[in-house]
């Protein structure tokens, strides 16, 4: 890094801003995003009935 003289600082950089490109994806017909939701609401259900199951023990 540079320093400014005038300020006595060091010069900030610059960077060119960042594009992010979002697209569907799709596992067989079902977008993930679907399957995603499936799949934690399979662990969540599995993890309660294990805290339900060791509450009773």
């Amino acid at each position: 890094m540079s320093k400014d003289k005038k300020a006595g600082q060091r010069a900030t950089r610059q960077h060119p801003p960042t594009k992010i490109i979002v697209e569907r994806h799709y596992v067989g017909t079902e977008k993930m995003e679907t399957v995603f939701r499936r799949i934690a609401e399979e662990q969540i259900t599995k993890r309660v009935k294990e805290i339900a199951e060791n509450s009773v023990n």
